[in-house]
C-alpha cells in the first residue's frame, strides 16, 4: 500500500472512532479516550526529548499527564498544573539530579502543559451547551484544514513556507488549509444553528491560523530532535503528529466560546 493509501486508511479508522467517541460515548468513556491519547502523545514527546539528549523526568511526567484529564473532569485544572510544577521541582531535589535539574524540570513541565493540559481542555468543551457538536467542530475545522493543506500542498505547492522548520510545507498548502478551515467553520452553522454566524467566521479564522502554528511548533521540536515522525501510526507518523494542530487550538476555541458565546 502506498503512503497515501496508508494515510487514508488510518484516517478513516480514526475518524470513525472519533465520531463514536464524540457523539455516543458517555463522559467517562470520552475521558478515558482523552487519557489514552494524552499518555501516548506525551510518551512520544518525552522520547523525542531524550533522543535530543535532554534529561526528562519520564515517570513523573507520565503520572502527572495521566492526572490531567481526571483533574479537568473534577474541574481542578489549575490546582493540577500547580501540583505538576511543584512535583517536577521536588523530584529534582535529589543531589545526583542537581546538574540536570534546570533542563529536566523545564522540558518535563512543558510536555505536561503542552500535551496533557492543553488537550484535556476537550473535557471542558464537551460539557458546555451543545458540547459534542463543539468538539466535532474543533476536530472538523482543524483536521479538515490539515487535509486541505496536505493535498493542495502535495499537488500545487511550490513556495516553501518555513523550510528550515518543516521542509514539506508550502505557502500554497498553508493558504489552502486556512481557507478550508474557514469554509468548514462557516458550514458548521448548519449543525449549531443557535449560534450567530459571525462567531463561526471568527473561529474559522482563529483555527485556520493557530492550528497551523501548532503544527509548525511540533515540527520545530521534531526538527531539533532530528526525527521525521513522533511515532509509528501508519501513514500519519505518531499520535502527537495527529494531535499537534489541535493542542493550541482547542483551549482557544473553548476560551472564545466561554467569553463571547456562553
Amino acid at each position: 500500500m502506498t503512503q497515501l493509501g496508508k494515510r487514508l486508511a488510518t484516517s478513516a479508522v480514526l475518524v470513525s472512532l472519533a465520531i463514536f467517541t464524540i457523539f455516543a460515548a458517555p463522559l467517562w468513556l470520552f475521558t478515558i479516550v482523552i487519557e489514552l491519547l494524552v499518555l501516548t502523545a506525551l510518551y512520544e514527546y518525552l522520547s523525542m526529548a531524550e533522543k535530543k539528549g535532554l534529561a526528562v523526568n519520564r515517570a513523573a511526567s507520565l503520572a502527572l499527564g495521566a492526572l490531567m484529564p481526571i483533574a479537568f473532569l473534577l474541574r481542578l485544572d489549575l490546582l493540577a498544573i500547580l501540583a505538576a510544577c511543584l512535583t517536577l521541582f521536588i523530584v529534582n531535589f535529589k543531589k545526583e539530579k542537581l546538574h540536570q535539574a534546570f533542563v529536566s524540570t523545564s522540558v518535563s513541565f512543558l510536555g505536561v502543559v503542552y500535551v496533557a493540559w492543553f488537550f484535556s481542555t476537550l473535557i471542558y468543551l464537551r460539557q458546555i451547551p451543545q458540547g459534542a457538536q463543539w468538539v466535532f467542530f474543533a476536530a472538523l475545522v482543524v483536521k479538515g484544514g490539515d487535509a486541505g493543506a496536505y493535498f493542495v500542498g502535495r499537488k500545487l505547492g511550490k513556495a516553501k513556507l518555513l523550510e528550515h522548520v518543516s521542509p514539506n510545507k508550502s505557502v500554497e498548502g498553508a493558504w489552502a488549509g486556512f481557507l478550508t478551515s474557514v469554509i468548514l467553520a462557516m458550514f458548521s452553522k448548519t449543525y449549531i444553528p443557535s449560534v450567530d454566524f459571525h462567531h463561526f467566521l471568527f473561529l474559522g479564522v482563529l483555527a485556520g491560523v493557530i492550528s497551523q502554528l501548532g503544527d509548525l511548533a511540533e515540527s520545530l521540536i521534531k526538527r531539533d530532535a532530528g526525527i521525521k515522525d513522533s511515532g509509528t501510526v501508519p501513514g500519519l507518523g505518531g499520535i502527537l503528529d495527529v494531535l499537534d494542530s489541535l493542542l493550541l487550538t482547542i483551549p482557544l476555541v473553548y476560551f472564545y466560546l466561554m467569553r463571547f458565546v456562553y
